[in-house]
């Protein structure tokens, strides 16, 4: 036993930096926080998008995002041992974030966009708060400690309040797709643990609970991430525990069954009909509006503001699309510059993965995953949780958080939370 602390947590594994033994704050501190973060960045209300202006739904969201960031703020004052952390992503996040506001500046559009802008922030420091105060595997897991209870209890109120047709939430009142990331990030992390037969019983109940409200969710470009993201995970393993290989021998009659017999994959990818998969549902009228814009134009190259969610379209019997997609809505909400700065970002953190051999088990299927669903959906860099996930998972890959971090393929994670020392 070292020291005279006798108060504070311990990490597991007694992580040791230049003879010190490290210390961190009580774990109910980050599960807390995060679960406020991830409570008040989900929508609240459905077809809405923040346009200005103030109602009591965003005074209460930014109520609660500014108190999850001062308690973690608090947390590192109160506690002196710190974490490395990288400052690369935030240099990256900055940069769009400042395009963006130029951008909304020249539109007209300054105080949405500002607002918003604000509040991605306020989500990065947030996380690099906690990665500061706790190892970068306790922030991740809980992260998705917080997005598994907010996900299964916004889909079991949805079940309780009469839902039909796929599974959507009833508090908060979450669409399918934000249920699909809220189930499917938490059931990647488990699958992993799972494959490598480092998981106890009820670490199998939560992912067939994780994996049913993905399934049920018939969010296609999630379920297509995550059957990617599985695929991965199993070629990355270095070995294979006979654990494993039985559990597969013993469900590959009904998975083949289920795949090959029954409607259920047909049912899940033409869903209400053949049409609208074949166009992506309307997808790339939005799509072509924006690829479209003048060369000589400011919005080509600064964008409009990360307020700017629809855009005006002609020949169709409605007036404005809705972008789904994280870089169509980088396009026209950073322009050229700010899309080209993100996916800099993103490659250096694909690139970062796949050079460490303590984190790609793990975090290059996250990033299939989010990377694939960004396709399809918004929120790669917006006020939500897919920038969350992605924002959290960038700080990880960076060289300080690295040099500390345990080895993903390697070591347990569940069941080691530290005892008082």
């Amino acid at each position: 036993m070292r020291g005279a602390i006798t108060a504070r947590w311990a990490p597991a594994g007694d992580f040791v930096d230049s003879g010190r033994q490290r210390f961190e704050p009580h774990p109910l501190h980050m599960y807390g926080i995060w679960i406020v973060t991830v409570s008040c960045v989900v929508a609240w209300r459905q077809g809405a998008f923040y346009t200005g202006g103030l109602d009591p739904v965003v005074i209460i969201k930014a109520l609660l995002q500014a108190g999850a960031m001062c308690w973690a703020l608090t947390i590192c004052l109160v506690y002196k041992n710190k974490y490395p952390v990288g400052a690369k992503s935030l240099g990256s996040l900055l940069a769009i974030l400042a395009v963006s506001v130029v951008g909304a500046l020249a539109e007209g559009n300054l105080s949405a966009s500002a607002v918003i802008a604000v509040r991605v922030m306020m989500m990065a420091l947030t996380a690099m708060l906690l990665m500061s105060r706790y190892s970068a595997q306790r922030v991740l897991l809980g992260l998705c400690t917080a997005l598994a209870l907010v996900g299964i209890f916004s889909a079991v109120t949805g079940l309780a309040l009469g839902g039909e047709g796929r599974l959507a939430g009833g508090i908060p009142p979450l669409s399918p797709n934000e249920i699909a990331l809220l189930t499917g990030v938490p059931a990647l992390v488990l699958l992993h643990e799972a494959l490598r037969a480092r998981v106890h019983w009820w670490h199998i109940i939560a992912l067939i609970v994780l994996a049913g409200g993905l399934l049920l969710s018939e969010s296609r470009t999630a379920l297509i991430g995550a059957a990617c993201a599985a695929g991965l995970m199993v070629l990355l393993m270095r070995r294979l525990p006979i654990q494993t290989v039985s559990a597969a021998l013993l469900l590959a009659p009904g998975l083949f069954f289920v795949v090959f017999f029954t409607p259920v994959v047909q049912s899940i990818v033409t869903r209400e009909d053949s049409a609208s998969f074949l166009t992506l549902n309307s997808r790339t009228i939005s799509w072509s509006v924006v690829l479209n814009l003048p060369m000589d134009s400011w919005q080509r190259w600064i964008g409009e503001g990360l307020s700017m969610k629809t855009i005006a379209v002609e020949g169709q019997y409605w007036d404005e699309q809705v972008f789904d997609s994280s870089w169509i809505s980088l396009l026209a909400q950073t322009g050229v510059i700010g899309a080209a700065i993100a996916l800099f970002w993103v490659l250096s953190c694909v690139f970062a993965a796949l050079k460490s051999k303590k984190l790609r088990s793990l975090f290059i299927p996250l990033l299939a995953f989010v990377l694939v669903r960004s396709t399809m959906e918004n929120g790669l860099i917006d006020a939500g949780v897919t920038f969350l996930v992605f924002f959290t998972l960038s700080l990880s890959l960076e060289p300080p958080s690295r040099s500390v971090g345990c080895d993903w393929d390697r070591d347990g994670h569940f069941g080691v939370w530290p005892t008082r020392t």
